[in-house]
């Protein structure tokens, strides 16, 4: 199955599907009033434009919940599972709108049958945001890639600004600092090496956040591509495992856990 690409995980995607939404859906409604919704929404003494606004407030809230409960469970999800999980939240939306609409209309007619009429004019206007903001990303997501395949080797200078290791980007596990140098842990076919180069972490920090590297720990940077799972001992410790044939854990302090975890 298709991974997700990294930047649908991330904690400001969910904030602009939370507020594009309703947003979209209240100018689009506002502006172009589409399938006689002028009528539909003359619900109780409310007029068509106050009840647009709790509709779309309505839509906000139900985005809410869905986009927090999809960032709980942003790494389970793939590509396939998205698409379901997008069509969940609309339905999510219809049910909560067509329950304003079903208590102000206050008619015998079924509630679901209220919903089937929501159905019609909420999810067509909600799918249009949806594509444009997926298409936004994926093509972000592309243009990252493209980016990182241009420079896809890591350059190594030591302290006096002499070339000392050139390594592919995907070969690197992570960088761990001992005292004056710092050690790098790459893979070169099935085998782990090392490279120790006589520098500061500091010096390497533009480098490593060009090649997407992450600061994990004080004395740790840790490419994500290669995290495995994170897990913590019976201690408190994180840990970021390594998918290497050769067990390899890496330390992860609090502070960078959150990043990480949404990179992963």
């Amino acid at each position: 199955m298709n991974a997700l690409p990294t930047n649908f995980r991330r904690k400001s995607t969910q904030a602009i599907h939370v507020f594009a939404l309703p947003l979209s859906f209240f100018a689009f409604m506002l502006i172009y009033r589409p399938f006689n919704v002028a009528q539909t929404l003359l619900l109780g003494r409310f007029s068509f434009g106050i009840n647009l606004t709790l509709i779309s407030c309505i839509i906000f809230g139900s985005m809410t919940i869905m986009r927090m409960l999809f960032y709980m469970l942003r790494r389970r999800i793939d590509t396939l599972t998205y698409f379901f999980w997008v069509i969940l939240e609309m339905v999510v939306s219809v049910f909560f709108v067509a329950l304003y609409a079903w208590l102000m209309e206050r008619t015998v007619d079924p509630y679901f049958l209220v919903v089937s009429r929501a159905c019609k004019w909420v999810m067509p206007v909600l799918i249009f945001p949806y594509v444009i903001i997926s298409l936004a990303l994926f093509l972000a997501d592309k243009s990252l890639m493209h980016e990182v395949s241009e420079s896809a080797k890591m350059r190594f200078y030591d302290e006096r600004h002499n070339l000392k290791l050139v390594v592919a980007t995907a070969s690197v596990l992570y960088i761990e600092a001992e005292e004056n140098y710092i050690n790098i842990h790459y893979q070169e076919g099935d085998k782990m090496r090392n490279y120790l180069i006589r520098t500061s972490m500091k010096s390497i920090e533009e480098l490593c956040g060009t090649h997407n590297l992450l600061r994990c720990h004080r004395s740790y940077y840790l490419n994500p591509c290669h995290v495995k799972v994170l897990r913590k001992n019976r201690e408190g410790t994180i840990f970021a495992e390594l998918d290497t044939a050769t067990p390899c854990e890496v330390p992860v302090t609090k502070r960078y856990y959150d990043v990480i975890s949404s990179a992963i």
